[in-house]
């Protein structure tokens, strides 16, 4: 990857082509207003500042704003060979990496880790690692390199530039977790036309291990909308997008138990109408094994949704008050989304006395889950299966 902008590369070294070098912020503005709907004749460049209308000014930030924010133009693409499912624990060596280096490899690990994953990415030393990844600095080298997959296994090797210290832990961070996407299989978001996030260059082609569509993914890409892009900004926050969550969960979710009620084997927590949209309410649902009806327990004690990777059991406004509503909402940490497990109940850390209840006690399907005053019934009695 390498800026572009610095362009990443993709499975650089199966490539050959450099995957961080830093984008020209004039090339990042001419893109954007070519992608916003300016006609290239309309688009001037003078000593370093570009104009439309022959006398109208853009900045930056301005050709940002043009591009339709939350527009589904985020998409992502795979290779042919990914990492089989029976590799449980990635490693990554970097014994190497030192400083603001360091901090980034651990941020970028952690990007990996934090996610629902069929494989959980961990820094050497530690136990278990079925695979490790080495991760080198090579000082004259302003971007990242690595390769794809093979034989079930990550590819085995990803390079980091030294002269990525002059942006700081963020791009460090972004361009890091960009290499190791490749390593896990992640195509270029932009690699039908690298121009898109580096201001110039082609179409990447299949490259020999080919540029499979995600699903859940659009199918065009968009300067900042996927850590995946070819090039990288200045202005990079190291961190997924919703779309590289997306593509990650798509490619890589494990899977996760259903919380079954006591009130009949067939009855299950769900997601109404298996819905990711923020407040969808959760029901009591016929057992069927969809995402919507498996929930994970995390350490912090969320109850997280499969059915997207940010996605919290969530009692409605924080609100304890008996007969509240419980729904998914996107995870925050606040009480209204942890939870204790206390033999076969499940209690909201909002009250001491608070657990997840069906309404009623009614197995009709399409029965709400509420909160209510614990009290030993089968309608607060939950078992995973």
């Amino acid at each position: 990857m390498f800026s572009r902008s610095l362009v990443l590369a993709a499975g650089c070294v199966a490539m050959s082509l450099g995957c961080g070098e830093p984008v020209d912020e004039t090339q990042e503005i001419v893109s954007n207003l070519t992608r916003a709907g300016f006609p290239s004749n309309d688009i001037m460049v003078v000593e370093g500042k570009v104009y439309v209308g022959r006398d109208a000014e853009v900045s930056l930030d301005a050709s940002r704003e043009m591009l339709t924010a939350g527009a589904t133009t985020e998409e992502q693409y795979r290779t042919n060979n990914v990492v089989s499912p029976s590799l449980t624990k990635i490693c990554v060596n970097g014994s190497a990496f030192t400083g603001v280096f360091s901090t980034a490899l651990d941020l970028a690990i952690q990007n990996y880790a934090e996610m629902p994953l069929t494989f959980t990415m961990a820094r050497t030393p530690s136990t278990g690692c079925g695979f490790t990844i080495n991760a080198v600095i090579d000082p004259n080298l302003n971007g990242g390199v690595a390769g794809f997959p093979a034989n079930g296994n990550p590819f085995g090797q990803i390079t980091i530039g030294g002269l990525l210290s002059q942006y700081g832990v963020d791009v460090i961070e972004h361009v890091i977790t960009h290499e190791l996407g490749h390593t896990i299989g992640f195509r270029h978001s932009d690699y039908y036309n690298r121009a898109i996030s580096c201001g110039s260059g082609g179409n990447e082609g299949d490259a020999g291990v080919g540029a499979i569509h995600i699903p859940g993914t659009p199918t065009t890409a968009t300067v900042g909308a996927s850590i995946m892009n070819s090039c990288f900004r200045a202005v990079e926050t190291g961190e997924f997008t919703d779309s590289d969550r997306t593509a990650l969960a798509a490619m890589y979710t494990a899977s996760a138990p259903a919380l079954v009620s006591a009130l009949d084997p067939n009855r299950c927590l769900d997601v109404t109408g298996g819905s990711a949209a923020q407040g969808t309410a959760t029901q009591l649902w016929e057992c069927n094994g969809t995402l919507a009806q498996q929930w994970r327990l995390t350490p912090q004690g969320e109850l997280r949704s499969n059915l997207a990777p940010n996605l919290c059991l969530d009692v409605f406004n924080g609100d304890p008050t008996p007969g509240t509503r419980v729904q998914i909402y996107g995870c925050n940490g606040t009480a209204a989304q942890r939870w204790t497990v206390v033999g076969a109940t499940v209690r909201s850390a909002l009250a001491p006395n608070l657990c997840l209840d069906v309404f009623n006690a009614d197995t009709t399907p399409g029965t709400k889950i509420q909160v209510w005053e614990c009290n030993g019934t089968n309608a607060q009695n939950w078992y995973t299966r």
